[in-house]
């Protein structure tokens, strides 16, 4: 018998007081990006399922890669039913990310679903997460409950104004604002600029913020780096998720292009 249950290293660095940077996948589901990404020194990923067309085989891989590579992988499940949390965490996910949280008893019925008892009531199942089945009883619940990290998705008005009760949830250790969402939810989503420096999102940011902090929870969100970025971070955000698959390949591709025309037109003067 064994207890192969990967450490959550993520979650550890969240409780001593760091700073998560988070890049996505969002359209690219091969373990070649999960590769690379832990190649450049991020410490885990976060799958998108939610608005993606990955399926469970998809995950399946990206987990061995992420586990190969010695990174967490996080994965922002569709606002669905069970089987999408038992699935997910069976395959091996470090951590899940519940989408539209509008409630404590949202959130509650979230960690009802995730945790093992007394923390919740999570189906027994044998997949990988539990070496299939092999790893020795009851210390397996005790380690799974204490190293997966449960995060909810504050972008609605709603989840904004619950966000206490939200955050007072036992089992709960992230709250996410979706500026892009909260910015349509709040009718504000057609106004220029960055959804983040909107006066409604920026207030948002402060009630999370300040009911993390009372609830000893985590706060993150997804923001470009820059300006929008540092405004978060003052507000109390210590999970950023900083960049995704498709932007870093645009990036590159771009910026790889524009240097060779450059190089061209050096070399061919007119």
């Amino acid at each position: 018998m064994t207890n192969s249950y990967q450490k959550n290293r993520t979650k550890s660095e969240l409780l001593n007081g760091k700073t998560i940077k988070v890049p996505e996948i969002n359209r690219v589901f091969d373990p070649t990006v999960v590769e690379t990404i832990a190649s450049v020194g991020y410490g885990c990923v976060w799958v998108d399922m939610e608005h993606s067309h990955a399926d469970f085989k998809d995950l399946a891989t990206l987990v061995l890669a992420a586990r190969a590579s010695e990174i967490d992988i996080f994965v922002r499940i569709p606002h669905g039913p069970y089987n999408q949390i038992i699935k997910t965490l069976e395959i091996g996910a470090s951590g899940l990310i519940w989408p539209h949280c509008k409630s404590k008893q949202e959130a509650e019925a979230f960690v009802e679903m995730s945790r093992y008892h007394p923390e919740g009531m999570r189906g027994m199942g044998g997949g990988r997460d539990s070496s299939f089945g092999k790893s020795e009883k009851p210390a397996y619940y005790d380690i799974a409950n204490e190293n997966v990290l449960l995060g909810v998705m504050i972008e609605d008005k709603e989840g904004v104004e619950a966000c206490d009760e939200i955050a007072s949830v036992p089992g709960i250790d992230l709250l996410f604002v979706g500026p892009g969402d909260l910015s349509q939810s709040y009718g504000v989503h057609r106004d220029p600029g960055d959804p983040i420096t909107k006066p409604l999102i920026l207030e948002a940011f402060d009630k999370v913020g300040a009911a993390c902090k009372l609830h000893g929870k985590f706060m993150g969100t997804a923001v470009d780096p820059g300006d929008p970025m540092g405004m978060a971070v003052a507000r109390g955000a210590t999970w950023l998720n900083c960049c995704h698959d498709v932007t870093a390949l645009t990036i590159g591709y771009e910026s790889a292009m524009v240097k060779t025309d450059r190089i061209v037109a050096s070399a061919n003067p007119i």
